[in-house]
């Protein structure tokens, strides 16, 4: 079957990596992949984060691809560590909290003890491992040790540049075939409404059975099959984000964390790579304006700040994520706020489900419309699900501002938020109030928000400790496990020599 990916970057060659897996060790490929390729049309990213749904491809999912692998990753794509988000003012200024990507031991339990332990007597990051290493910046990886078997807890940072090159490279030499070009028409079959094939800029023509639209917010081919947009915008109030960069100043530490700072109309972003901070301001245009955004921008950080871009979107998805012949992933199919690293997060396991659950060579097979159906459903419900994990982010006590005002009173709840927050007046929540499926954030992620936007008293922790019979020991609980993962993070390797090892191994194979 032949397809054809429209559009590069991290989402374009991302799919071209996992379609390149689907022929290997095949006497004959079952699928001839083309990447239509624009140098017209820039990328999007200043710097990026990913969730640990990238780590477990990089480990696991594409490794059988030659030259895949983590420790190349870190050479290739100025990739430092992510442990977390490091959460300021969300709640209040001079608020904050920790989001780790590490969970509690018992977070699968009917109550998580660690957490509400910890919630009670301290943080509640204290119950995670990943806390003890953002605060002295370790890497997940211990000193001197081998370490094939590090738990899962990390995700990374990146320069997206540097990764779609990275990407391209191998999936080129893994049989993709490139076509350079910018798409200016497309054609539909008059019988099914499928495209049919597109027309670039020099007129050549493009014809496909399957398409892949990573065009970004252009979506020219979704759009092209008649794709239409669900708008998220009463629930999530941004639509605006000044994007920028700044290096390090001399000697400064790279963070193992992405920072998430709320600002008075809207927060910021700073995700440290190897070689510098890529940063942007997510604001609601409502109130305040560019030149505004700026000044508070160099207000807050103290440095003078000269803008990539700003961009302007809506935040939302396409209701039919895969609408004929043509599946959406990356910015194409759908745009939250970068909060949450969601949007590589949401391509990683679309492309998932579709080379495990829905990908044939026989296209009648493919396009059978239960299969489409199911693949849509899947899609929607994770970002759905999403769009309630970004708007817990602004459920705080803050309404110092008239931004902060609106989201306080006026901003429509979505009916997870509203669940989930009913839950908190009487219990802590647990892993089977969420929904479970791949991809699913649940519970190990909305867990540290409620905890940090001071959502469930203390009244109802320890309601919940003593329902569960840990009210006695939960004090010597609590030490123990302080002093137990305070202990074990004096065994892992220091960030700023982790990336400095890094640095110097890739300038000595140049």
């Amino acid at each position: 079957m032949k397809i054809v990916i429209a559009g590069g970057g991290t989402a374009g060659w991302l799919s071209a990596l996992f379609l390149a897996k689907q022929n290997l060790h095949r006497d004959i490929p079952a699928y001839d992949v083309t990447l239509i390729e624009s140098d017209d049309i820039p990328i999007i990213g200043a710097g990026e984060g990913s969730t640990g749904v990238l780590q477990k491809i990089l480990l696991s999912t594409l490794t059988e691809l030659e030259g895949f692998d983590e420790q190349q990753f870190f050479h290739n794509c100025n990739t430092t560590f992510k442990l977390g988000i490091d959460c300021i003012d969300w709640n209040g200024v001079g608020d904050k909290f920790f989001e780790s990507l590490s969970g509690t031991q018992t977070s699968e339990w009917p109550l998580d003890r660690d957490f509400t332990i910890c919630s009670k007597y301290g943080k509640a990051a204290d119950s995670t491992a990943n806390k003890y290493l953002w605060e002295k910046n370790l890497t997940p990886f211990l000193k001197n040790q081998n370490n094939d078997n590090v738990e899962p807890g990390y995700a990374y940072h990146f320069d997206a540049h540097k990764v779609g090159e990275w990407f391209k490279k191998i999936a080129l030499e893994n049989g993709i075939k490139l076509q350079k070009g910018t798409i200016t028409d497309t054609n539909l079959n008059p019988k099914n409404g499928e495209l049919q094939k597109v027309i670039l800029k020099d007129g050549t023509e493009i014809e496909s059975d399957f398409w892949i639209d990573c065009t970004g917010f252009n979506r020219v081919l979704s759009n092209a099959v008649g794709a239409e947009w669900v708008s998220y915008s009463e629930y999530l109030p941004i639509n605006s984000a000044l994007v920028y960069t700044h290096q390090y100043e001399e000697d400064e530490e790279i963070p193992n964390v992405t920072t998430a700072w709320a600002m008075p109309n809207g927060w910021m972003w700073q995700i440290p790579t190897q070689e510098r901070l890529g940063c942007g301001y997510c604001y609601s245009d409502k109130f305040v304006s560019e030149e505004q955004a700026l000044k508070e921008l160099q207000e807050v950080t103290g440095r003078k700040i000269t803008p990539l871009r700003t961009i302007k979107f809506d935040s939302g998805r396409l209701k039919e994520v895969w609408k004929k012949n043509v599946l959406s992933i990356g910015l194409s199919s759908s745009f939250l706020e970068p909060l949450e690293a969601t949007s590589i997060h949401s391509s990683i396991i679309q492309l998932v489900q579709l080379t495990q659950h829905h990908l044939s060579p026989y296209k009648e097979d493919m396009m059978r419309e239960s299969n489409i159906k199911a693949n849509n459903e899947h899609f929607n419900m994770m970002l759905d699900e999403f769009r309630a994990l970004i708007q817990m982010h602004y459920i705080t006590k803050r309404d110092d501002t008239p931004f902060w005002k609106y989201v306080h009173n006026d901003l429509k709840r979505d009916p997870l938020v509203e669940r989930i927050l009913e839950i908190c007046e009487y219990r802590v929540p647990n892993a089977n109030d969420f929904p479970y499926y791949n991809g699913a954030a649940s519970w190990g992620v909305f867990n540290w928000i409620l905890a940090g936007n001071d959502l469930i008293s203390k009244d109802v922790l320890d309601k919940s400790l003593n329902i569960h019979n840990f009210e006695k020991e939960s004090e010597q609980v609590y030490k123990h496990m302080v002093k137990q993962f305070g202990f074990d993070a004096k065994q892992h390797f220091p960030h700023t020599e982790f990336i400095g090892w890094v640095k110097d191994f890739s300038k000595k194979e140049k």
